[in-house]
């Protein structure tokens, strides 16, 4: 039976698929490859961590050894951890969190044997590849989520900082939103920290308050779900598929699938055809997506969903394409023209209809 191109993104279905896409042969390479991971947090947090755990989960499906350590500090401290793997035979270390990033830019140049790979950087050098996902076409597909959803066309969308990404998530969230639903704006507060559950209950408590009817959130821990369930807010996750937190107000989450890439690069180093690079996947290969819509969602939603993301994977819908105005009305971008790779990445700009008290 055919699968909508909605269900792409089943969390667990796609990793499971992952499988086809990347047969390992069982060979003495196999089995004497051991892969490392080093993560910020606990593998069962129900949020980033274990989202990036998954992929690890997958690689052990296909008989790669693999070893991992979690709460790491993201300071010197980690470079002790990545020898310590290295000296357990660890061929391959992944490195899961943009805060090691000076760290192991620094420790891969003293161990050139060893393939490393650092999540959310773009430093790539010659044992050191980068990776990301482009969740914000994903997070397009949340914005029709919610627009779709608002009654008070007011919608609140926590983060902890203004990184690029951030930024870039945010903006595509309110595109998706514009797209269904133009009188609606997305109303931004920060925590200044992706784990603080007092910050974002404030800012959750502060977004309701002020109108918004729908929460999201660009956080890695689960703790604003709880506060969306008390105070009878519909929520859009993210990382980690999450419905039984608050079944009546779940609408679905925006997930990224970290074993694509990673069972990609694992590959070649088998077939000896590892360069170190860099990886920015999005829908089209299953790196991101959404997870099932619950039944909160309003009818029609996944058929407009469906439709989305048929047109990102098929290059009929640019998310960022002109015109496009920031949120103090100036032209940022001509009618026909898309932003290049170097704009996105680094974008430092709101589009309209975001409300934040940043830039």
């Amino acid at each position: 039976m055919k699968k909508s191109l909605f269900f792409l993104f089943v969390f667990a279905a796609l990793l499971l698929g992952c499988s086809k896409r990347n047969p390992f042969s069982k060979s003495a390479t196999v089995q004497n490859l051991k892969v490392g991971f080093i993560y910020n947090g606990m593998i069962n947090d129900k949020s980033y961590v274990q989202a990036q755990d998954a992929g690890r989960i997958e690689l052990e499906r296909k008989g790669i050894r693999t070893m991992y350590v979690e709460n790491v500090p993201e300071t010197e401290i980690c470079e002790e951890v990545i020898r310590e793997l290295i000296r357990q035979g660890c061929k391959m270390i992944y490195i899961t969190s943009f805060g090691y990033s000076t760290y192991v830019e620094e420790i891969s140049t003293q161990f050139p044997e060893i393939k490393f790979a650092q999540c959310l950087g773009d430093n790539v050098k010659k044992n050191l590849s980068c990776y990301s996902a482009r969740t914000y076409e994903a997070r397009y597909l949340a914005g029709i989520v919610a627009g779709l959803k608002t009654t008070s066309n007011k919608i609140g969308y926590i983060a902890a900082d203004s990184t690029s990404e951030c930024v870039r998530d945010i903006n595509a969230f309110t595109l998706g939103v514009k797209s269904v639903n133009p009188d609606a704006n997305v109303y931004v507060r920060w925590t200044n920290s992706s784990s603080s559950y007092n910050e974002a209950k404030y800012r959750a408590e502060e977004l309701l308050i002020g109108g918004c009817d729908v929460l999201t959130q660009q956080l890695d821990n689960i703790n604003l779900y709880k506060v969306a369930k008390e105070k009878g807010a519909f929520l859009i996750c993210n990382n980690f598929p999450v419905p039984e937190i608050a079944p009546n107000f779940y609408l679905t989450t925006v997930c990224s699938n970290w074993g694509v890439i990673i069972l990609e690069e694992v590959q070649k180093y088998l077939e000896g055809t590892w360069e170190a690079q860099f990886y920015w996947e999005g829908l089209s290969s299953g790196a991101v997506g959404l997870s099932e819509l619950s039944k909160v969602c309003v009818p029609g939603t996944k058929q407009s969903v469906e439709e989305a993301m048929r047109k990102i994977i098929s290059g009929e819908l640019k998310v960022f394409a002109g015109p496009l105005y920031d949120n103090n009305q100036n032209e940022k971008l001509e009618d026909g023209m898309e932003l290049s790779f170097h704009d996105l990445w680094y974008m430092d700009w709101f589009v309209d209809g975001v409300k934040s008290n940043l830039y």
